[in-house]
Order: structure tokens, then C-alpha cells, then sequence
């Protein structure tokens, strides 16, 4: 298929970061988002984008998103892609986070498709479980762009520049923990009024 034959595959050319264009291991931005259900099944979703050690530069969020039951009917199966990708992805990435990473890493399969609202690359990143035997692979980590082959260059060489110096890994669990933090803030200043 060529370019011509699909609009939409052009927008892709134009969002493609090329590995020649990645900037010294310092100047990397990284993004990491997470769009986790609290106990009340409200969907939460927040943004952590850090330096290449993983140090925050910025944390956005949303409020809390309850589908009504209305919704739920009406959205059935796709439901959690609407509000994780159409609504909470959208707001977080046109309203509240001013960097531009160079790739975006996401906790769940289903927030690779956020790759239609952003341009940089995106990636399930996780650990390697004990699948493989010692000294079979250099690396823990693995990542999956969902087909996405045009990022996977640029995404597998930021992820061999940086793993060994920061656990890349980590920024999710202080991101779900920034989010429930934020969560008790919200709740404490709304018993104030």
C-alpha cells in the first residue's frame, strides 16, 4: 500500500520520528500514561513525563470518569477505548502536558492505540517475565508497539540506550501512586467546601 492509497497513513508518515532524529541520551523526554479504574470503577488517567533518567518534569491528570449506565449501554464493549483513548488520552494530551516525549510508554495493550492522537511514538513497555533462561538476552524489558512498525526503531533504541542506567519501569507505579495521592487531595479540599 502506498501512501496515496490511505490519508490517514500519510498523517502517519508525517508523525514518524526517525532514529537519526533522536536527540544525546540527555536531551530524551520520555512520556508514560495510565488510565487505571480506581475501586469505584470511575476510570482515572494520568501523564508523568520525566528526562531520561526518569525524573518528573511534568504530571497531568483528569478528574474521574463514571460512565453513566446509559453509556455503558450504548458504548458496550467499547467503552473503556472511548473514555482511556477519546476522552481522557485527548484531554490529558491537548490540555495538559506541554512537553513533547520522544516516545510514550503505556501499562496496558489498549493504550498503544493512543497513537492516533499523539505524535510521538508509542509503546507497551513491561518486564520480561521468567521466560528466559540466564544469559539468553542482554535485556528485561520488551515493548510493543501494536504493529506500529514505523516506531519500533525509534523505540527500541531509546529503550537500549536508557535501561541500563534507570528502570524504566518504575515511573508507572510512582505515576499510579502520584494518581491516588492526588485523588485523597481532591477529596480532602471537596469535604472543605
Amino acid at each position: 500500500m502506498t501512501v496515496d492509497d490511505n490519508p490517514d497513513d500519510m498523517d502517519r508518515m508525517e508523525n514518524t520520528a526517525e532514529v537519526e532524529d533522536l536527540p544525546e541520551t540527555e536531551l530524551i523526554v520520555l512520556g508514560y500514561l495510565s488510565c487505571p479504574l480506581n475501586g469505584a470503577n470511575d476510570f482515572l488517567g494520568g501523564a508523568l513525563i520525566t528526562d531520561y533518567r526518569t525524573r518528573p518534569l511534568q504530571f497531568a491528570f483528569v478528574a474521574p470518569v463514571r460512565p453513566t449506565g446509559i453509556q455503558r449501554i450504548l458504548y458496550g464493549d467499547t467503552l473503556n477505548e472511548h473514555v482511556k483513548i477519546d476522552v481522557i488520552t485527548k484531554k490529558l494530551f491537548s490540555e495538559g502536558v506541554s512537553y513533547e516525549p520522544h516516545v510514550l510508554f503505556v501499562d496496558t495493550e489498549d493504550l498503544v492505540a493512543v497513537r492516533r492522537l499523539v505524535s510521538a511514538p508509542v509503546a507497551r513497555l513491561y518486564r520480561l517475565e521468567d521466560s528466559v533462561e540466564p544469559g539468553e538476552s542482554l535485556s528485561t524489558l520488551r515493548f510493543d508497539t501494536g504493529g506500529n512498525t514505523d516506531d519500533q526503531a525509534l523505540v527500541g533504541t531509546i529503550v537500549a540506550r536508557l535501561e541500563t542506567y534507570v528502570d524504566l519501569i518504575a515511573p508507572f507505579a510512582r505515576l499510579t501512586e502520584a494518581l491516588k495521592e492526588t485523588l485523597k487531595a481532591i477529596k480532602k479540599q471537596s469535604r472543605k467546601r
